[in-house]
């Protein structure tokens, strides 16, 4: 009977050892396949900062091949600019390469706004590919880009209408001749307008239409300022006929017409002199603001002028005779 019992304990004892060599053995680590030999990806954009409707590229590189491909994609988590200002092309690292691109094309518009940022991600994304890189690699990288909104604003000035004399019908583009200035708006006096020019002739050509480009201005304000330089009309019409200036602003290919100062040819004359039908071409100005533009951080502000205080076309009370290097 001993014996027997002896035995039951042996049994006993080799059983409890099997259980706990058993539970010692599943709390023991797999085996994990290094990393060591999955790629280090580095991220570099070629720039932070793109003018709006260029393209930014970013390089994506690895430190060794696979024969797996890698795609590389942007999210954006930050930044005020939204789906309508930039398109991106993803990176894809073929399998056995080690580079690709990640294009990002930023879309041009009209608005006259500041510049843009896009606060991003750029990485691996799919389950089935971000832990083929690396763990010791920044997945994903983080970026800011700036969309810099630097385009210039290009104001077309235009004149077009019919004007009926004696039967015969003249277009006012071909025979009156506007010029038009930039005036700082510190200062600026309508019946004195060369007071605050700030020497920008490109609108005082002889050409119609007339445009002024603004290209490296400084941050402020400036009136736009149209000037009578020739009208072989005075005096010949009935003042039925309105001759209208259109300015038209248009910044990345979009036009607004902001503001149209109509005029009467009857009344359009070249020197205030009260019974004068012709004068000196150029001798003296004729005055209607057309518009205030103001440009401050990148952004322009078109501002309409109100000309009642002078009249929608009324001539400056002055004598002031324009300078030779102006006519």
């Amino acid at each position: 009977m001993k014996k027997e019992i002896a035995y039951k304990l042996l049994g006993l004892a080799f059983l409890v050892t099997g259980m706990v060599a058993c539970d010692t053995a599943s709390q023991d680590a797999e085996p994990v396949i290094s990393p060591d030999g999955y790629p280090t990806a580095t991220v570099t954009p070629t720039a932070t900062v793109v003018a709006e409707g260029d393209q930014l590229v970013i390089n994506i590189t690895t430190d060794k091949i696979i024969d797996r491909s890698l795609t590389f994609t942007l999210k954006q988590t930050g930044g005020d600019a939204d789906e309508d200002d930039y398109t991106v092309d993803p990176a894809v690292i073929a399998p056995y390469t080690k580079s690709a691109q990640m294009v990002i094309h930023t879309n041009p518009d009209s608005d006259f706004e500041p510049n843009e940022t896009i606060v991003a991600e750029i990485g691996v994304y799919s389950i089935a590919e971000k832990y083929l890189l690396n763990p010791s690699a920044v997945n994903p990288f983080e970026t800011t880009i700036t969309i810099n909104n630097d385009a210039p604003l290009t104001v077309s000035l235009s004149w077009n209408a019919d004007i009926v004399i004696d039967g015969e019908t003249y277009d006012a583009a071909d025979y009156i001749d506007y010029d038009f200035y930039l005036c700082d708006a510190v200062g600026f006096d309508v019946d004195d307008p060369l007071a605050t020019d700030i020497g920008v002739y490109d609108a005082a050509t002889g050409n119609s239409p007339e445009v002024i480009e603004f290209l490296d201005f400084e941050e402020g304000s400036y009136y736009i300022v149209a000037d009578l330089y020739d009208n072989p009309f005075v005096g010949e019409s009935d003042g039925s006929v309105k001759i209208p200036i259109i300015a038209t602003f248009t910044r990345e290919g979009t036009s607004v017409v902001d503001q149209e100062v109509s005029m009467d040819p009857a009344e359009m004359m070249a020197d205030n002199t009260p019974g004068y039908t012709t004068a000196p071409r150029g001798s003296h100005f004729y005055n209607a603001v057309i518009a205030k533009v103001t440009y401050a951080a990148g952004k322009y502000t078109i501002t309409k002028y109100d000309n009642t205080t002078i009249g929608p076309f009324k001539s400056a009370k002055t004598t002031l005779t324009r300078p030779l290097h102006k006519r």
